[in-house]
């Protein structure tokens, strides 16, 4: 018969923890017992929250997670998200590791003497995979890189940039890959027209449970318009044929994520799943896209691993040589836009965001970062910022 309360060197015997982390992780404030005893000795639960998060902690640690972030998602996360969370990192690790294996294998088929390009591509996949995972394991990344286009120096916002640029009209059905927290249906939802279909794909929880978030409020909106939003939980990279056929599919930002092998795929599938007078519309940025925030940032510690290296495989210079391999007829459009901004915190959040070893570095040197970047932006002196975006518009025909 199973007691209800434990100590801890049975828990650690039970689990496997050992007794000297259990002790660990109650000294740093993580994992707290339900009660002591009179002695002292410290007593966890199986029916409450203590073994729990023992679990928690030890899988966190397991992705590869620091101390202080496991305390932050222990503070945030809401006990009924933990383990969709949990097998959304473990998938996209899942992931990775399928991608290493592939070029792993693929180096075995080639001659010795043309194995080096691909062996820099083993290292390179290595380093960035638990980057990419970082980076994405929390919506309000997102939103924080978001926040810095709000500086847009043109009167055409991005969102109705792009929106006008796809050309819906009523009775369409729309496939977006790479949604995110759907932020574009949001801001155009009273231009949408009736009787639509938008199928959001992520291969994110979180970004799924935001981009539902973020739409809940236009309920009555999509009623009185006859607007059906569908939510699908789906690798891109795994994407096959599909059955439903739709008028435009939206790569908004997403493409360079792709790894080189599937992209093609993506392309082949994207061009069976259209109408035959449908598009795929895939945005992107160029080679010098945010110049002058890099630039900033490397003068103060060009210690600091810039996050342009994830769009080189997909960019305006060379994403049009990859589509014309499945598309034959593609159109290029270019959104003239800068960055003039005010807000020193708005660069902040924005820099924090990438992966890396920014967040490592900033935290040594936080104080010297802030008076550097107050010193340099102010409402007074924006920070001007070169932007180049773009899209790609490849035609079924």
């Amino acid at each position: 018969m199973k007691k209800e309360f434990y100590t801890s060197g049975e828990i650690a015997k039970m689990t496997g923890v050992s007794y000297k982390t259990i002790r660990h992780y109650h000294d740093i404030g993580l994992l707290k017992p339900e009660k002591y005893t009179e002695s002292g000795y410290k007593l966890y639960s199986l029916k409450l929250k203590s073994i729990e998060i023992l679990q928690r902690i030890v899988m966190l640690k397991y992705l590869k997670f620091s101390l202080k972030d496991i305390k932050h998602f222990l503070e945030e996360d809401e006990l009924s998200t933990v383990f969709s969370k949990q097998e959304e990192l473990l998938q996209l690790q899942i992931n990775s590791m399928n991608r290493i294996m592939n070029a792993v294998q693929e180096i075995q088929k080639i001659k010795e003497e043309d194995r080096w390009d691909k062996i820099v591509q083993i290292l390179q996949m290595t380093q960035r995979e638990e980057e990419v995972i970082n980076q994405y394991k929390e919506s309000g990344n997102l939103s924080q890189r978001i926040r810095l286009h709000d500086y847009n120096t043109s009167p055409v916002d991005w969102y109705q940039w792009v929106y006008d640029g796809l050309a819906l009209k009523e009775g369409m059905k729309i496939l977006e890959l790479g949604c995110g927290n759907g932020v574009l249906w949001k801001k155009m939802m009273h231009q949408l027209p009736n009787n639509i279909e938008i199928e959001l794909v992520d291969n994110s929880s979180s970004m799924l449970d935001s981009a539902r978030e973020n739409l809940d409020e236009f309920v009555d909106v999509m009623k009185q318009k006859n607007i059906q939003f569908l939510f699908s939980k789906q690798d891109v990279e795994a994407m096959n044929e599909r059955e439903k056929q739709v008028d435009r599919i939206i790569a908004n930002h997403m493409l360079y994520h792709v790894s080189n092998k599937k992209r093609f795929n993506v392309f082949e599938v994207c061009k069976k799943s259209l109408t035959n007078n449908g598009f795929l519309y895939a945005s992107t940025v160029g080679k010098n896209h945010l110049k002058e925030l890099f630039e900033l940032v490397k003068e103060f510690d060009d210690r600091i691993e810039l996050p342009n290296w994830m769009t080189v495989n997909f960019e305006l210079e060379n994403g049009a040589e990859q589509i014309k391999k499945v598309f034959s007829h593609l159109e290029q459009e270019f959104y003239e836009c800068d960055l003039l901004v005010s807000d020193a915190q708005a660069i902040h959040e924005y820099v924090v965001s990438w992966p890396g070893n920014v967040n490592e570095i900033l935290r040594m040197r936080e104080k010297e970062w802030k008076d550097y970047l107050y010193q340099r932006v102010s409402k007074q002196n924006p920070l001007y910022i070169h932007k180049v975006t773009g899209a790609f518009i490849a035609y079924k025909k």
